[in-house]
């Protein structure tokens, strides 16, 4: 009985290491449980350390101490197995944890090239201007001009002249009626030109009009004209708003282009109507999930208002936050997309990955009978709002992160020395 208290926290650790092993086959979805049991046996072992004193049985302990050295390696080769699926590189070397400020001044440059990037990556685009409209309007012009001059070389022929309608009885436009209204018709060809509706960063009217992605507020990230150089705490946390987006763009793309590739087979246009996802409302991210705090309403589906996270986690199911040896992020997706195929987008979001989906809402989008707003094709279609959250393990974040992110979410960097101590 004594030998089981003296090397409890060993043997719950091989527990624990046991699981890990598991879930590492398994894609590790479930690793946030199993940091909360290696905390657990963490816990364990400081109640139990006042009452180790001097071996009485040698020869066994060693025995035990080889067993839980073997099972050690195993939760190591199960944590080596998790960094790997943090395969996230930070846009400057030397700009992290506090680097000198030519180095943060070109991270902002680099953090502006990606963001543009990411957005150029959807393949997104608005409604027509009113340029495109004018442009159309004298098209319609033009061939109205000549169908009205083919209809007098019809009438001198006795060939009377037949006048089509341009609604149904539902008062849906007809074919006829689309060709007849320019705003329409500019409408229709501006959605056949790209995949998604998005809203790049500078046509954002806050708070009619929000970006797509959500890029960084920082004053001094924002203005690339200025020679001074953004705090670290700034460049922290857009390298990390930057991770996330570029996961979650990725998953977007990921399923249009199946959806593309899908048309194509079928002889299909590709455009917005054929796509998964239609339209990227918002990507909104929390700072580090708190233990408590200020509850956020849960964002309903629909219209075109971003979505916010929940931002603490006793207002989510798993009750994550930041703690010892891992930090948490939450973020909001708001999109409309074919509802059949939200469950591919959150699988390839979450597969083998540190990310949790925390809520599904979603409702169906009115049909659009005028069709001179955002047009989504005749598939029916949803808005949907996606919480997940993303567990971010210190043993690999947290050696890049600055002094000032650690002091203002109470982070101890002390425990982030010793990781950096036994990383080198």
């Amino acid at each position: 009985m004594d030998l089981l208290k003296r090397n409890m926290f060993w043997i719950l650790c091989g527990v624990a290491g046991a699981g890990g092993i598991a879930l590492g086959v398994t894609g590790l979805r479930a690793m946030p449980q199993v940091k909360t049991e290696m905390e657990a046996a963490a816990a364990v072992f400081s109640r139990l350390d006042p009452i180790r004193n001097n071996p009485v049985n040698q020869r066994s302990i060693d025995a035990e101490q080889d067993r839980i050295d073997s099972i050690q390696e195993d939760y190591e080769a199960v944590l080596d197995r998790a960094k790997t699926l943090y395969s996230y590189t930070p846009l400057v070397e030397g700009a992290l944890p506090d680097g000198p400020p030519l180095k943060r001044t070109e991270f902002r440059r680099k953090y502006t090239d990606g963001m543009n990037r990411l957005f150029a990556s959807l393949n997104s685009g608005g409604l027509p201007t009113a340029a495109d409209i004018a442009t159309m309007a004298e098209r319609l012009e033009n061939e109205k001009a000549a169908s009205a001059q083919r209809a007098r070389g019809r009438s001198g022929r006795g060939q009377p002249t037949q006048v089509a309608a341009t609604r149904t009885p539902a008062y849906v436009l007809t074919a006829e009626g689309v060709r007849q209204d320019p705003v329409v018709r500019a409408t229709i060809a501006k959605a056949q030109s790209f995949y998604c509706y998005g809203i790049d960063f500078p046509d954002a009217k806050p708070p009619d009009r929000a970006s797509s992605l959500q890029f960084s507020d920082a004053d001094l990230m924002r203005d690339v004209t200025t020679v001074d150089a953004p705090d670290p705490y700034d460049v922290w946390m857009a390298q990390v708003g930057y991770w996330i987006q570029k996961d979650v763009v990725a998953a977007i793309v990921y399923v249009n282009e199946q959806a593309a590739d899908e048309a194509k087979a079928a002889g299909k246009d590709r455009w917005v109507g054929t796509m998964a996802v239609k339209d990227v409302i918002s990507i909104k991210l929390s700072e580090y999930v708190p233990s408590e705090g200020d509850l956020v309403a849960v964002a309903p589906p629909g219209g075109y208002t971003p979505a916010l996270p929940p931002g603490t986690g006793e207002s989510v199911f798993t009750g994550s936050v930041s703690g010892p040896t891992y930090d948490v992020i939450q973020f909001s997706v708001k999109l409309v997309m074919d509802q059949r195929d939200i469950t591919t987008l959150v699988e390839r979001l979450c597969n083998n990955s540190f990310y949790t989906l925390l809520r599904v809402a979603y409702q169906a989008v009115p049909t659009n009978r005028d069709m001179k707003k955002k047009i989504y094709g005749s598939e029916p279609t949803v808005s949907v709002v996606l919480d997940f959250e993303v567990v971010m393990l210190g043993d690999v974040f947290r050696p890049l992160m600055p002094e000032s992110v650690c002091d203002f979410f109470e982070i101890n960097c002390a425990e982030r020395e010793d990781t950096e101590e036994d990383q080198g």
